[in-house]
């Protein structure tokens, strides 16, 4: 019967040829001290990339291990061509193996470490409107028909005559995109998002409506008994809703919060939800203040402060 190696006894030809002693033992000298460095790098750098995974910075656990299992494979290659180009005892192998490790492992930290992936907005914007400057520096001021905006008391007025409108656009940052700048969350790719528009306004109407918000295919306006919401129905088409509320008379401002998430959009006001409709669309945008011009419009709105927050949903 054949006899193996003094270092791995009675295996075979194959089992010595692959196993991780007997390479060892064939490497030359001077390179088993940069293989035996390299390789317990490699499985702490595995090990570690692993353990920190986060389902928002680095997408789907499985994909993500197999990435990494495939850079520590890259980082070997990697020795491996520059060793056959250099003098055994070369530390110039290790040095490249490890340049490439270490940029998957940057770019999964850096991911880590983002904002977004702590729980940040992916795009936030937040303004009070203690001034006119301060307003025109997030925001796009528009006037028609004998509107007028104009800061007041802390606050932002907004005066819709009949025939006439006064209302502010909010200028959203862009969001960032992951194809482009690629140290960015992976989940920015591939996780549904949630939007929240905020604001702090009071609404006395001259008319019989006055249009606080419209954002696309919805529109909140105040009445004579409270608020009118209409929005599409599930065959996609404008439905109004009524609610009785305060505001309608009292003047008195009042803390908004519109919020799309999980397939619903609602309204709540002063921390009361008060109308919520299977979402329909994205809202990507914000606009308050009455923008109709027909005669039954008109009222005055004192915004004082306004926000609007799109965030990654995690769970």
């Amino acid at each position: 019967m054949e006899t193996g190696s003094p270092d791995i006894p009675n295996l075979p030809p194959r089992a010595r040829a692959w196993s991780p002693t007997a390479l060892l033992a064939e490497t030359d000298p001077r390179d088993r001290r940069s293989v035996i460095i390299f390789a317990a790098v490699v499985l702490l750098a595995v090990i570690l990339r692993v353990g920190t995974w986060d389902p928002v910075a680095d997408g789907a656990r499985g994909r993500f291990a197999k990435t990494a299992v495939l850079g520590a494979v890259a980082a070997g290659t990697v020795w491996l061509l520059v060793r056959v180009q250099s003098r055994p005892g070369s530390p110039v192998p290790l040095v490249c193996a490890l340049l490439v490790l270490f940029t998957g492992d940057a770019v999964h930290y850096l991911r880590l470490t983002n904002p977004i992936t702590r729980g940040a907005p992916v795009v936030s914007l937040d303004t009070a409107f203690t001034d006119e400057a301060a307003a025109r520096r997030g925001w796009d001021l528009e006037t028609a028909g004998g509107g007028r905006i104009a800061a007041e008391g802390g606050a932002l007025r907004l005066e819709s005559p009949p025939g006439g409108s006064a209302y502010v656009i909010a200028r959203l940052p862009e969001p960032p995109d992951v194809l482009k700048t690629w140290w960015l969350p992976v989940g920015l790719m591939d996780r549904e998002r949630s939007e929240r528009v905020t604001w702090r306004a009071g609404v006395q109407r001259t008319g019989g409506f006055y249009a606080v918000v419209e954002i696309r295919r919805l529109l909140v306006q105040v009445v004579s008994y409270g608020l009118h919401v209409t929005y599409p129905d599930q065959n996609n088409t404008q439905r109004g809703t009524e609610i009785n509320h305060p505001i309608g008379t009292d003047g008195q401002p009042h803390d908004w919060r519109l919020t799309r998430a999980r397939g619903e959009i609602t309204l709540d006001l002063d921390g009361r939800q008060v109308w919520k409709a299977p979402e329909r669309e994205a809202i990507n945008q914000v606009r308050l203040g009455d923008s109709k011009t027909d005669p039954a419009h008109g009222g005055v709105m004192r915004l004082e402060r306004a926000s609007y927050a799109s965030s990654l949903i995690r769970d």
